[in-house]
């Protein structure tokens, strides 16, 4: 069971680095993947997870605004804010439970309980980006428009990465009952 919890804390952590704003890996074709992998992590990974994963986004954006050339315009007393939203992704996934998968209402209420997290992260990090970045005069007006233009996107990659893990648990279940039928009857 360790080696599992290690497996999927290693295979997340590689995902994060290789999506997050692409900074390291140049790969801008993948959805970033940040958020699912929150709320993954709170589903199958023990507590620390959180922590761990809070650690390593901050440090991918540090290198980003420090050695990877990206500006500090999101840096901001607003960028503190994450911590409650990526907290959101979190808990949802501890919410919801490892018992997600493995059926098809399971997956649906994963999605169902994605979704609604990602609205909550959403309206916290870009909302506390709006109000407290200093780049912005903010109106409910203007928020709710520049909602429109950005969040579509948001939901978009939550959307993605909740049916990418979707599918990639699917086919680990599958794999285990297929080889432990097989164990079974030889």
């Amino acid at each position: 069971m360790k080696s599992k919890i290690t497996a999927i804390g290693l295979g997340l952590s590689l995902l994060m680095l290789i999506t997050r704003g692409a900074h390291f890996s140049g790969l801008t074709a993948l959805p970033e993947a940040s958020w699912m992998i929150f709320m993954v992590a709170g589903c199958l990974l023990p507590t620390v997870s959180l922590l761990w994963f809070l650690g390593l986004a901050v440090g991918i954006d540090a290198y980003a605004f420090t050695i990877g050339g990206v500006p500090g315009t999101c840096l901001s007393v607003a960028y503190a804010m994450l911590i409650p939203a990526y907290a959101a992704m979190w808990v949802a996934g501890r919410v919801l439970g490892s018992s997600w998968h493995g059926s098809m209402i399971g997956y649906v209420r994963f999605f169902a309980a994605a979704m609604g997290a990602t609205a909550i992260c959403e309206l916290i990090s870009s909302g506390s980006f709006y109000l407290w970045s200093g780049l912005f005069n903010p109106t409910w007006v203007e928020f709710l428009a520049r909602e429109l233009q950005y969040a579509p996107a948001v939901f978009a990659s939550s959307a993605f990465w909740a049916v990418a893990f979707s599918v990639m648990f699917g086919l680990a279940r599958l794999y285990t009952a297929t080889n432990t039928e097989r164990a079974l009857t030889q």
